[in-house]
């Protein structure tokens, strides 16, 4: 090798050396730089979030993030910042776009599945909680989040049943009042006809004693008839009650008001009344004012001298005798007989202090032709169904 070449090739080392060098500061300056530059961004996010700025915050971590873009702890920062920016926008629609940017960055940030979870529960948009919930126990394995899930479900599910249960009920309710409506528009019709005789056939007919015999309580009774815009008895109709007693009349707001009947014609196989009915003035749901009760009995099942038919008028308060009472009827033997007595809050007043013939009885009246008595122990007197 000469002298020259040798000079030559020196000076060629010397210089990629060189080159070297300044390539490796170069690169490592660079390097120093970039995390600097992120270094500083993490810190002025962090210094944001102390103030609770935390768009600022946003935008300074994710200036930082452009350095290293993989770097999940500073993803993660940036999922905090937004979940705090949730919190601050209440219930808004720019809540939930914060909590799913946060997913964005950390699909395993607990806190953003339960913030949209808890917006959606508030605005009772029961699917989309459900889904928040499903979706966060799938990414995050919070065992919180399922039971959630699942006690949602539930109810869902208790509510399901109590609905099937009501419809269920309301049908049946509706089925039973079908039934009993075919049975009153018989009975209605019969008493719009006129014809009590008829009337008494039908009441006595097993369709509806049935009827009659599903009422248990003084509290029930079934009606049919008209009925104003809120479903109250107005008007024209007929209400079967306790113990087989009818009445065909007016109401007023549920209540019997101004004319109606009162009747009964199904009794004990051993009772010797065949047939109650009583016509006469209704207010506050009782008798009250003038009225006519007529007793039919069993001609085979009482004595010569006992009235077969009796007819009492007068006045009545809250179902009880009270005024002038006149009573009329006619004997097993065809004899017919009247008298007029007193009576006071359903009491007879003792007309005579003569001896009725009748231990424990007293005189109330006497006979229009002085042969007979009409006599009472003090019991009660009034509209059957009333008398206590």
């Amino acid at each position: 090798m000469n002298k020259t070449f040798a000079t030559v090739l020196k000076i060629l080392i010397g210089i990629v050396l060189v080159g070297a060098i300044l390539a490796g500061v170069y690169y490592g300056v660079s390097y120093r730089s970039d995390a600097n530059k992120m270094a500083e961004e993490l810190q002025a996010g962090n210094a944001f979030m102390e103030k609770g700025d935390y768009l600022s915050a946003i935008g300074s971590y994710s200036a930082g993030l452009e350095y290293d873009p993989e770097n999940q702890d500073v993803k993660n920062a940036i999922a905090h910042a937004y979940v705090m920016l949730g919190s601050l926008y209440g219930s808004s629609n720019e809540a939930i776009d914060a909590y799913q940017n946060a997913l964005l960055y950390n699909v395993e940030n607990k806190n953003a599945y339960w913030g949209v979870a808890n917006i959606f529960e508030e605005r009772g948009e029961e699917d989309n909680v459900l889904s928040a919930l499903n979706t966060g126990y799938e990414n995050t394995g919070d065992e919180n989040m399922k039971i959630k899930a699942d006690n949602i479900l539930a109810e869902r599910e208790r509510l399901r049943q109590e609905e099937e249960a009501r419809l269920a009920e309301e049908a049946e309710i509706a089925a039973i009042k079908a039934a009993h409506d075919e049975v009153l528009s018989k009975v209605l019709a019969a008493f719009d006809a006129g014809d009590m005789d008829d009337v008494k056939e039908l009441l006595r007919t097993d369709e509806v004693k049935r009827l009659a015999d599903e009422i248990v309580s003084e509290d029930t009774s079934f009606y049919y008839g008209s009925e104003d815009t809120e479903g109250n008895r107005q008007g024209k109709g007929v209400a079967v009650y306790l113990d087989g007693y009818f009445y065909y009349g007016n109401f007023d707001r549920n209540q019997r008001s101004g004319e109606g009947t009162w009747m009964r014609a199904v009794y004990a196989d051993s009772s010797a009344i065949g047939s109650y009915i009583f016509k006469g003035h209704w207010t506050n749901d009782l008798p009250n004012g003038s009225g006519e009760a007529t007793s039919n009995f069993y001609k085979d099942r009482i004595s010569s001298a006992e009235l077969v038919k009796q007819v009492i008028k007068g006045e009545y308060k809250d179902g009880l005798e009270n005024g002038k009472m006149s009573l009329s009827g006619t004997t097993k033997g065809a004899a017919a007989v009247q008298y007029s007595y007193t009576s006071e809050n359903g009491v007879a007043v003792q007309s005579s202090n003569d001896d009725s013939g009748i231990k424990g009885q007293y005189i109330i009246a006497k006979s229009s032709d002085g042969k007979s008595n009409l006599t009472s122990d003090g019991s009660t007197r009034g509209v059957e169904g009333f008398i206590k």
